[in-house]
């Protein structure tokens, strides 16, 4: 009995662990097709020299944060696609970790907005109202953060 009880959890144990295994490997395939094309893409504006005329449109929003101008394509990438295409816009910039906190909180407040948004009207929450709650919650807290660096540096 005891042989049959440990041979049915060493069962249970070896499958639970190749779902896992599998399932890993199909996210890590999920994040790869997100991230390696948004990588590729900001590499070859980059190689354009786009940054620099990004940059210069969206400095004076991006100040508002303490963020450099080319970071606006971060937070775009998280706010309408999500936070794997953020990681992949956001990496090749180069950012400081003062700017990289900063769009993180905002993007973990507001991420992901077309899909979510849809998932919301779905729970009978007013969709629009959530929206720009988060919206604005995600701005209002760069703006935040972006003061409280300021006054402890």
């Amino acid at each position: 009995m005891l042989v049959q009880n440990t041979l049915l959890h060493m069962n249970t144990f070896y499958s639970t662990v190749k779902r896992g295994f599998l399932n890993g490997i199909l996210i890590t395939y999920k994040m790869v097709k997100v991230i390696v094309p948004c990588y590729i893409a900001i590499e070859f504006i980059k190689h354009l020299g786009l940054i620099e005329v990004i940059s210069a449109f969206f400095k004076p929003c991006m100040s508002i944060f303490g963020l450099p101008g080319e970071s606006a394509l971060g937070l775009m990438a998280g706010y309408f696609i999500n936070l794997y295409a953020a990681i992949a816009v956001i990496t090749p910039l180069q950012l400081s970790s003062k700017d990289m906190t900063t769009i993180a909180l905002m993007l973990g407040i507001a991420h992901s907005l077309p899909i979510e948004t849809g998932v919301t009207r779905q729970t009978g929450v007013n969709a629009w109202l959530m929206l720009a709650a988060r919206v604005v919650f995600s701005l209002f807290a760069g703006i935040v953060i972006n003061l409280v660096w300021k006054l402890f540096s």
